[in-house]
């Protein structure tokens, strides 16, 4: 009976406060703070707003109306830094911050955050001063210019701000003094130019995807655990990137405008001991930045999440003009708290804490503002050269339509996270085509299977950067020939006059591993250049898409290599996903759907699209226990048995581009797919996957049984030294009797053709 009191009283408590805060939501409002100082800045705010708000509460309260002041109850919530606290105000675990354009930029980007409220410099509300200038400060002995620039030992404000980091390193490298070798890393870029460096952020996983920023772009930073190189860092933000000038820490600050005057007003320097170093190389006194300036900024916003109801947004944006009117230093309640003000605070000794020293008041922003009108068209070009990349475009080759949607599905997500270089989709005939305009540069990459890599890297030059992953990091995969069960007297030693599904001609599990098998097998015993005729002899009809295209196939028979696939019309036997039987899950699908009676196809195939893996219709209601794998001693075993029960071992699918290539382009290429891969690797990104081609297609650009892209070593950029010694003894066994290169073609043909012309002459 207790206990059932007790749980009753409980639940009652749990209601209770459900309730309470529920009404309570649409009158709330938390700030996020990123530092120590910030958090106990704003609960001194909180106490200020709460002490407002019982002034203005009469002396009753209605029950209908218990927030009749129309204040919302503030609260403060810790961030770990202004990325972090981006993330709590997208997941509503916050509502507002105050950012810098450049943070704000990259906040509305990336985490679809919406600006309220200016920060204004003067007293004129109907002619806001919404901005200030970036400067770079020097000590006044120095020597520093922009010609001995390289080496020296550089304070910034932090990662991605407007002030230290894009206006002033964007014209380093639009001007040349920065170089820039890699694309989509401009922290290297910058740290390789300068000596040591205080950027805090730059360990920040969006701008350290990999891990391998070098360490000396924290190396001047100070702070102890997790503040260091944080923006809670001592040298973080323009007072902190200053001291650590004025502390002989680094030879320069880039910072705004008014830093050294209020840092001459709060600390105790004299700004004689300073100079500005200006774009034209000249110097200037630090009260003449206006005419020694390195960008016009807008000012820091205070920003919410984008998706909050108007009604929230409304609420939040008389809030802020309350507390500006409130707290200002003209303003009614400015005893209990100045708002633009850090001072107090100085045995944390840190400035601009919430909002900029200095600042007058809070600017409605017009409804209509976004943070990409913000900040305005020099930023962009900023971030830009910011971002340049030796290499302006890449062109992708695809095979199908299918293929073309994806990759522009793919050129817009690459965009959307500013990667570079762009990336653009060409259109090609089939594999042979696009071979041939990475060959021509027509074309800069692809993916292709092992087998076609064979091909493509003797007779064209094509060369391996990068290497599907299938989850074990092996390299590669088996091919195994999977039939159903009850078909139990079926083995790889009775094919003859049975049905095949085999994934492509000229592929490693489609054809060269199951001919080869064939030959082993000695079910079928070519000569000369009838491969395809004894294939055709062995199986009553097969569906080997491609296998009568003239480019594998010069004679296009027999045709029964073509009666097994299941597309109508010009689609049938194409070798592209034209055809719904290619690749190796078109393969298993051709077995499934009685296509035929014996699949090749990879060790992985059968386990992904059964028992509920595929959402695919004629994948539903599959058992993966429903089919067996064939052996080379004759037995039959269970799908998972493929290492002691398997046709042969392929190497993973890669990414081709031309001989002509150069190492930097190269890597450059890696780098893209890398850095892409950071964001799309997953199926489940809501935006884009790499590795999946939804439901009714499979294997677009990549093989969706994929998890990652791996760089291939410089010393294995070629196709004989990543195909290995195996793989490569069972093509050319293969093509001893395959009269279908299409460079043989052509050099024979063109042998003809002067073999008639020379006829004529004589």
């Amino acid at each position: 009976m207790a206990v059932t009191n007790l749980f009753c009283f409980t639940l009652a408590v749990v209601l209770c406060i459900t309730t309470d805060f529920t009404s309570a939501q649409g009158q709330v409002a938390r700030w996020c703070t990123i530092s120590r100082a910030e958090q106990v800045k704003c609960e001194d705010l909180q106490r200020a707003i709460e002490a407002v708000r019982k002034e203005l509460e009469p002396p009753v309260i209605d029950p209908k109306n218990p927030n009749p002041t129309g204040i919302p109850q503030f609260f403060c919530v810790r961030g770990e830094d202004v990325f972090d606290c981006m993330k709590k105000i997208e997941n509503n675990q916050a509502d507002l911050i105050t950012l810098e354009s450049g943070q704000g930029y990259f906040a509305g980007r990336y985490h679809n955050m919406m600006p309220l409220m200016a920060e204004n410099y003067n007293d004129n509300m109907q002619d806001p001063e919404t901005f200030y200038y970036a400067v770079a400060v020097v000590k006044a002995d120095s020597a520093i210019n922009l010609d001995n620039l390289s080496g020296m030992r550089s304070c910034h404000t932090g990662i991605g701000r407007s002030a230290g980091w894009v206006y002033p390193m964007g014209k380093l490298i639009n001007r040349g003094i920065i170089q820039t070798n890699e694309c989509n890393a401009a922290v290297k870029s910058v740290s390789n130019f300068f000596g040591k460096m205080c950027l805090p952020g730059a360990l920040n996983s969006f701008y350290n995807p990999f891990g391998n920023n070098p360490t000396s772009v924290c190396a001047m930073c100070t702070g102890v655990g997790e503040e260091w190189c944080s923006s809670d860092d001592p040298y973080a933000g323009y007072d902190g990137a200053f001291k650590c000038l004025a502390h002989g820490v680094g030879d320069i600050a880039w910072v705004r405008d008014s830093t050294v005057s209020q840092m001459v007003k709060s600390g105790g320097f004299k700004a004689e001991n300073y100079r500005l170093l200006c774009p034209n190389g000249n110097k200037e006194s630090v009260d003449n930045f206006k005419n020694c300036e390195w960008g016009r900024i807008s000012s820091h916003i205070v920003m919410t999440s984008g998706i909050r109801e108007m009604q929230m947004v409304k609420l939040y944006r008389e809030f802020l003009v309350n507390i500006s009117a409130w707290f200002r230093p003209t303003g009614a309640h400015f005893q209990k708290m100045n708002l633009f003000d850090s001072s107090k605070y100085s045995v944390y000794d840190r400035s601009n804490l919430l909002f900029t020293d200095g600042t007058n008041n809070l600017w409605k922003l017009p409804e209509q503002t976004s943070y990409y009108s913000w900040v305005d068209t020099e930023f962009r070009g900023m971030l830009n050269d910011l971002n340049r990349c030796p290499v302006r475009i890449v062109r992708w080759c695809v095979l199908s339509e299918e293929e073309k949607e994806k990759c522009e599905d793919m050129l817009m997500a690459f965009r959307a996270k500013d990667l570079e270089p762009d990336l653009d989709c060409v259109l090609g005939g089939g594999t042979e085509d696009c071979v041939r305009m990475i060959r021509y540069g027509d074309a800069d990459m692809m993916t292709l299977d092992a087998g076609d890599l064979y091909h493509a890297g003797k007779e064209h030059g094509l060369v391996p950067i990068a290497q599907e992953d299938y989850g074990d990091m092996t390299g590669g995969f088996y091919v195994v020939a999977a039939a159903r069960k009850p078909d139990s007297y079926l083995t790889l030693f009775n094919l003859k006059g049975k049905r095949s599904c085999q994934g492509g001609v000229r592929t490693g599990d489609g054809w060269f591993v199951p001919v080869s098998t064939f030959m082993e097998t000695t079910q079928i015993r070519p000569e000369s250049c009838n491969i395809f005729e004894n294939v055709g002899e062995l199986f009553a009809r097969s569906c080997i898409p491609g296998a009568l295209e003239y480019s594998y196939n010069p004679k296009g028979t027999p045709v029964n290599l073509c009666e097994g696939c299941a597309a109508g019309g010009y689609r049938k036997c194409q070798r592209n996903n034209l055809e719904l039987y290619y690749k190796a899950t078109g393969s298993f699908r051709c077995l499934v759907e009685n296509g035929g009676d014996v699949a090749f196809v990879r060790h992985l195939t059968v386990r992904i699209n059964t028992d509920g893996r595929n959402a695919a219709i004629w994948a539903r209601n599959r058992r993966s226990d429903d089919y067996e794998i064939m052996c080379k001693d004759g037995s039959r075993k269970a799908i998972d048995q493929y290492p002691s029960c398997n046709l042969g071992w392929v190497p993973s699918n890669v990414v081709v581009t031309g001989k002509h290539k150069s190492a930097r382009e190269r890597e450059i290429y890696w780098n893209l797919l890398n850095y892409a891969q950071q964001f799309f690797s997953t199926d489940s990104d809501s935006d884009f996957a790499m590795f999946s081609s939804g439901i009714n297609q499979n294997d677009l650009l990549f093989t969706d049984a994929a998890v990652r892209l791996l760089q291939i070593s410089e010393d294995k950029q070629d196709y004989r030294s990543y195909l290995g010694g195996e793989f490569l003894s069972m093509v050319e066994n293969v093509e001893r009797f395959t009269c279908s290169s299409s460079h043989k073609t052509i050099v024979n043909f063109s042998l003809l053709f002067l073999a008639i012309a020379f006829k004529f002459v004589l």
